[in-house]
């Protein structure tokens, strides 16, 4: 009998720590990319051009108003961004500005720098993609994709 309690308490203690690690990476993924729908790494090759036009057409719709890429205007320089954040964390925060302000600390330190706060563009994730890859190539080239 007590080797099986043995082997249930061995059991339990397997299953506990499983459980713990699981939490874990969640809480180590929300640290490193954010809240939002992005949940697994992005797959990246190379970069496409395209997207990148057309993440440019929608930044000029729905972000320049705000931000550009050299300099601050209500909201942060965005030439360099993909270089500091994950790509993750770029399309988690476009899609969910309100969440990542009040309890990420990343965006709990925007929201103490640009306290007129990010407002919910209401762009999908496809777009806020699109707008990444312009974010990616800029960085990249130092220009604009159509140029």
């Amino acid at each position: 009998m007590s080797r099986q309690l043995h082997l249930l308490t061995s059991l339990l203690l397997v299953f506990s720590f499983t459980l713990l690690s699981c939490g874990e990476g969640e809480e180590q993924w929300v640290e490193e990319h954010g809240y939002g729908p992005i949940s697994e790494p992005l797959v990246f090759n190379g970069i496409d051009d395209d997207l990148a036009v057309e993440g440019k057409q929608i930044f000029d719709s729905y972000c320049a108003a705000c931000h550009a890429m050299n300099a601050s205007i209500s909201g942060p320089a965005l030439g360099r961004i993909t270089e500091r954040r994950t790509p993750e964390f770029v399309i988690n925060y476009t899609l969910n500005p309100r969440e990542n302000r009040q309890q990420h600390p990343i965006g709990q330190e925007l929201a103490d720098n640009y306290p007129g706060g990010m407002a919910n563009t209401g762009i999908d994730e496809d777009q806020a993609r699109a707008v990444l890859e312009y974010l990616r190539y800029y960085s990249e080239y130092r220009e604009d994709p159509s140029d």
